[in-house]
């Protein structure tokens, strides 16, 4: 009887169970789902490329560039000009008519003139006045601060008593002038009356020699006296012709004492008027724009360091206005100086209580084209006035640096300067 086979126990080799864990080869199965993707995206490719194609021709045919200009906005971050009509919007301040605006461009306000209040004298602000604050408005002449002139107030007592007492000096001049003369004219009248008694005894005694009436000694002691007194005649009729000719030594002492005079009067002025400078005060009806100095702050005119300042305020005009614009060069051929225009402030296009009052905007015209081009934004400036702000308007609408939209019509100004 045979026994029964037992089974193998040959394990698989190491080569044989690598190739069991292969994967087949999916290029050889037929029904792979991959084969056609590739071509798939060809034609997707194809028709995106056809269709975005016949999209830029339908809008470059139907382009329209005055449609087109008048769809798009003024932008706010910088001034761009828009050829061609503008077509209203819902705002009840733009021209209705398509016909009268040429052109429309965003500026800024800037005054016509901006002034800086600055102290001419250096020192220490003591007082200020109360509503001395941004905003406010100010006459022309109105007091706005005073700086401590007690260093000023010294200058001018010291030029005072100096040109007082020129004063008396050329005065003394002056008075004693006629005095001095008459004095000169007795005292020569005497000494020529003594010349000729002098001369009189002179001859007497030389008569008198020759009978030996008189003594050698007698008679040279007559003629020395009548010598001496001779001289002094002439010495002053030499001081008396210098007290009355008119370059003589007196009139000449009284041209000296009277540019004395003059010189104590005009360092007198330059005390006081620098004594005067301590007070600050409006140089113009006008609104105050920035405040630069406070109280028992240290002002000085030519001061470049920290913590002195140059100015005490900016001040301007709002009633005088201008709206500053960069017109592109190749719009700049439609504006003329004088041309009318109208102001339409940004901030208040949309407010019921200005378009009460102004319905299209301020008036305005153009006054001035800038003789230069800016290279950079390849734009001309342009200044535009604007007409009729009033003393109850002046700062409210319109403020400086803020923006403002302009509408150029097509026709000018009959009151354009």
């Amino acid at each position: 009887m045979n026994a029964p086979e037992q089974p193998s126990t040959t394990k698989p080799s190491l080569g044989d169970r690598v190739r069991s864990l292969r994967l087949g080869d999916r290029s050889a199965q037929p029904g792979s789902r991959l084969t056609g993707l590739p071509w798939v995206l060809v034609v997707v490719l194809l028709f995106l490329t056809a269709l975005l194609g016949y999209r830029a021709y339908r809008i470059t045919g139907s382009y329209d560039p005055e449609r087109t200009a008048s769809r798009e906005p003024i932008r706010s971050a910088s001034p761009v000009t828009t050829a061609g009509p503008t077509t209203p919007d819902t705002t009840p301040s733009k021209p209705t008519s398509s016909e009268e605006v040429i052109l429309q461009s965003k500026g800024y306000v800037v005054p016509f003139s901006l002034i800086q209040v600055s102290p001419r004298v250096g020192g220490q602000l003591v007082e200020i006045n109360e509503n001395f604050r941004e905003g406010e408005r100010f006459k022309k002449g109105d007091f706005l601060a005073r700086i401590d002139p007690k260093e000023y107030q010294y200058d001018y007592d010291q030029a005072r008593a100096g040109y007082m007492a020129s004063q008396k000096r050329y005065e003394d001049l002056v008075q004693n002038a006629d005095e001095e003369i008459k004095q000169s004219q007795a005292d020569l009248d005497e000494v020529k009356n003594n010349v000729q008694q002098m001369k009189l005894e002179m001859d007497r005694n030389t008569k008198l020699l020759r009978g030996s009436a008189v003594s050698q000694r007698e008679m040279e002691q007559a003629q020395y006296n009548y010598l001496a007194m001779a001289a002094r005649q002439r010495r002053l009729e030499s001081a008396l012709r210098m007290l009355t000719e008119p370059e003589g030594r007196q009139q000449l002492r009284i041209k000296a004492a009277k540019y004395d005079m003059e010189q104590g009067a005009a360092r007198m002025a330059t005390a006081k008027m620098r004594l005067d400078w301590t007070e600050l005060r409006a140089p113009v009806d006008g609104i105050i724009l920035s405040k630069k100095a406070e109280l028992y702050n240290l002002v000085n005119p030519s001061a470049f360091s920290s913590g002195i300042s140059a100015s005490l305020c900016e001040m301007a005009d709002l009633t005088r206005l201008e709206i500053d614009l960069a017109i592109q060069e190749r719009d700049v051929a439609l504006l003329r100086k004088g041309q009318e225009c109208l102001v339409m402030p940004e901030a208040f296009q949309n407010d019921k209580t200005f378009l009460a009052k102004h319905p299209k905007g301020y008036q305005g015209y153009i006054s001035r084209l800038m003789p230069t081009a800016d290279r950079a934004k390849g734009a001309i400036p342009v200044r535009v006035w604007v007409k009729n702000i009033t003393a109850e308007e002046a700062g409210v609408y319109l403020k400086p640096e803020m923006g403002a939209l302009v509408s150029f019509l097509n026709r000018a100004d009959p009151q354009a300067k």
